[in-house]
């Protein structure tokens, strides 16, 4: 019969888990969001690093490329930008080039 120090169900002294606010703050490997430009998918924004903006760094990227001219909303998983620039297909290519390398 094995003696469990702490109990059969219990965890290894010395391992540590995240409380639950924690974990809510970790990088999941499958992050990502779904971007629309005007209804129409572009792509995916994949969350890389710990310290990736997320929901917040498409826009602040549109916006360092000079767009100003939309709206941008988040729900859930996904971003829905819209906008009545002329440039719209600059938008989308600009992302669609966005998306590749980040």
């Amino acid at each position: 019969m094995i003696n469990y120090p702490y109990g059969q169900n219990s965890i290894a002294p010395g391992i540590v888990l995240p409380s639950e606010a924690d974990r809510n703050n970790l990088k999941v490997p499958t992050d990502s969001f779904s971007i629309y430009v005007n209804g129409r998918y572009v792509g995916e924004k994949i969350l890389i690093a710990q310290g990736d903006l997320g929901e917040k760094a498409v826009k602040d990227y549109l916006l360092n490329q000079g767009f100003t001219d939309f709206s941008y909303t988040v729900e859930g998983k996904n971003i829905y930008i819209e906008t009545y620039d002329e440039r719209e297909k600059d938008m989308v290519d600009y992302l669609k080039v966005y998306l590749r390398i980040r």
